[in-house]
């Protein structure tokens, strides 16, 4: 099977899947979140059915994990499906990266995320430095990536839209295809 190259996707497809999992994840929607995973991984890697399902469970599965277990999270558990997660996709890409300090990053940015306050390191900061271990590349180059990306994520109500001002999704959205259109210029532009 051909290895796919991560630099090479739809960044405006990405932002509408990234939307619509992160409101599927504040309404406990996981199934919902999960089939939207795996029309991501799908469309955006190109990997054949058996890895999709694969990184569809272990990232939708330490969501929920994570989601569910607010206070009381079983990190071990978490950065356990994570690690499985990127090490499939390191396995299957044009150039591979460090899976494990990918996902050990992508799990500081949630807690960063979850718990600001118990954190020196910015949520920019973080999401630059997870997306750059990927793309093996400087975080400084991802900066408006993650200047928009960690703007988007402060948008969404963590109760979901059951309230009486739910979120609002299209300027989520709307900030999300800067945030990934930022990242595709990014780690395609000639150095």
């Amino acid at each position: 099977m051909a290895k796919t190259d991560l630099r090479n996707f739809d960044y405006r497809k990405v932002a509408h899947y990234d939307s619509d999992m992160w409101r599927a994840y504040y309404n406990h929607q996981f199934l919902k979140m999960t089939v939207l995973l795996l029309k991501t991984i799908r469309s955006q890697l190109g990997l054949n059915w058996w890895l999709t399902v694969r990184l569809a469970f272990y990232s939708g599965w330490a969501a929920t994990d994570y989601r569910l277990r607010k206070g009381n999270e079983n990190y071990d558990r978490i950065l356990k499906n994570l690690v499985k997660f990127y090490k499939i996709i390191s396995n299957n890409c044009t150039d591979s990266f460090d899976y494990k300090k990918a996902a050990e990053l992508e799990l500081e940015w949630w807690n960063i995320h979850r718990y600001p306050n118990k954190f020196k390191k910015s949520l920019d900061q973080s999401l630059a430095e997870a997306a750059a271990t990927m793309y093996s590349t400087n975080p400084a180059k991802l900066k408006d990536y993650a200047k928009y990306r960690g703007e988007a994520m402060l948008l969404p109500n963590h109760e979901g839209d059951d309230q009486p001002n739910p979120p609002d999704y299209n300027k989520i959205t709307d900030i999300l295809i800067k945030s990934w259109g930022s990242l595709h210029k990014a780690v395609n532009e000639k150095a």
